[in-house]
């Protein structure tokens, strides 16, 4: 038994560590996860900075909060770890060379894309099937990224259905 928080505990044993999966398997296996294609925004010293991301997932409705995954070396990490906050702009269905401008290592992948900056200075991509606006609330390390979770303070959504990205290509939503 252990003492915690002034009450006993009973140890629990922590199992053995497993072997993982190997890297080639784990990718295969998740190229098969399809999900929207996001562009992640944020501003940062004065300059905007974006990347399209598949790793964004919805927390719980109340309060509104979602989770964005970011690799640490990621140009556009430190920008919203510093700022605090940042926009996931859910691709339209017809935005696949957004998908690949913001993919890419320009670095100037805003001057060729309409966008606005909201009142909490991130930019939000026009003509996006969706988007939402956040606030760290707190964010984690694991291995090589971080976890975000971000309060929700704004967001809207279009008529347009959402890019999606699956098997290492692009494709379009269809209803069954």
């Amino acid at each position: 038994m252990t003492m915690h928080d002034g009450k006993f505990h009973e140890a629990v044993e922590t199992p053995p560590p497993q072997e993982v999966v190997d890297v080639n398997t784990f990718r295969g296996v998740m190229r098969k996860l399809a999900g929207s294609v996001t562009v992640i925004t944020t501003e940062g010293q004065g300059s905007l900075y974006g990347f399209t991301a598949t790793a964004v997932c919805s927390v719980c409705a109340e309060p509104p909060t979602i989770l964005i995954v970011v690799n640490r070396s990621a140009r556009t990490h430190p920008h919203i770890d510093k700022k605090g906050a940042f926009a996931v702009n859910i691709l339209a269905d017809h935005q696949v060379e957004l998908a690949n401008l913001f993919a890419s290592k320009s670095s100037e992948q805003f001057a060729q894309v309409n966008h606005a900056v909201s009142p909490n200075g991130v930019p939000v991509i026009q003509g996006a099937a969706a988007f939402i606006e956040c606030q760290i609330a707190e964010q984690y390390d694991v291995g090589t990224h971080t976890i975000f979770i971000g309060r929700v303070v704004d967001g809207g959504a279009a008529e347009s259905m959402p890019l999606i990205y699956q098997d290492a290509g692009y494709a379009r939503a269809a209803t069954l």
